[in-house]
């Protein structure tokens, strides 16, 4: 049987946000987690009416709220800004990118990105390996286990995949369609 472990706790980076606010059923999200949190300079990346309306919308639920950055999460900021740049496995990350690795290790949270920066980050350095990163695929694999989204089989669980992929144009790997593929069928044997 699957352990399901949901934290929380989430932080959206700008490029989750973008995509997931043209979803459907973008609103499953405020069930999943009892507080998301975004950072100030996440949302001035935000333009377009569709992300900050979703934003706003779950601000005015309560559900999401603004990051109180300090100087110590700065001096974090600046350290691990080096540390990365030093590391020729990662990729340069933007600031809104490190400043969202920082607050999900701070708050124990969950980094929802697509980001495959920030997936290094989490593979090769030591101080951040225990952040957990989630795309949008283990947000929708993480609503069926929570039974927030209801299905009965596969091909249901592909369907919401698909619809997620024409709503946003984004499109998952094959590889990584196959490992959350397998672990849905799994769950739904339990």
């Amino acid at each position: 049987m699957i352990e399901i472990e949901v934290p929380e706790i989430a932080v959206l980076d700008s490029c989750f946000i973008i995509d997931w606010s043209r979803f459907r059923k973008r609103n499953l999200i405020e069930h999943l987690f009892n507080q998301v949190y975004i950072h100030e300079e996440i949302l001035d990346q935000l333009k377009s009416e569709t992300s900050i309306r979703f934003i706003v919308n779950l601000m005015t639920k309560g559900k999401c709220k603004l990051y109180q950055w300090s100087s110590n999460d700065e001096y974090e900021f600046e350290l691990l800004r080096s540390e990365i740049i030093s590391n020729s496995r990662i990729p340069e990350l933007e600031r809104p990118d490190i400043l969202c690795l920082i607050m999900a290790r701070k708050l124990g949270a969950v980094l929802l990105t697509e980001n495959i920066g920030v997936h290094r980050v989490v593979q090769f350095h030591p101080r951040y390996r225990g952040v957990k990163v989630w795309t949008a695929l283990e947000v929708l694999e993480n609503l069926i286990y929570k039974s927030i989204l209801q299905i009965n089989s596969i091909e249901e669980f592909i369907t919401i995949m698909h619809e997620y992929e024409e709503d946003t144009k984004h499109r998952f790997s094959e590889k990584r369609i196959k490992q959350v593929l397998s672990r849905v069928v799994k769950w739904l044997k339990k």
